[in-house]
């Protein structure tokens, strides 16, 4: 009895959505407001970054913001260090 068979893991489809819309709203945000790209570099951690976001009304999961950290701006590079 050492096998458990537990089910793949498959992500929620409506977080995934929500996730990407979000993406796409930052995506956006930092090309129209280029403070806003600059305050998001500058970030010294995700916490920072997310309220960052917050104030502009982007509502975003730190897990979900650390992970597309690379996707967020132009040059595809991390946006902060973490």
């Amino acid at each position: 009895a050492t096998g458990s068979s537990r089910p793949p893991f498959e992500p929620h489809p409506d977080h995934a959505e929500d996730v990407s819309q979000a993406i796409h709203a930052i995506q956006q945000l930092a090309l129209d407001q280029p403070d806003v790209a600059d305050a998001l570099r500058a970030s010294d951690s995700t916490e920072e970054a997310r309220n960052v976001l917050l104030a502009h009304g982007i509502t975003i999961s730190a897990e979900a913001l650390w992970r597309h950290r690379g996707s967020l701006l132009r040059e595809g590079q991390p946006t902060w260090r973490g």
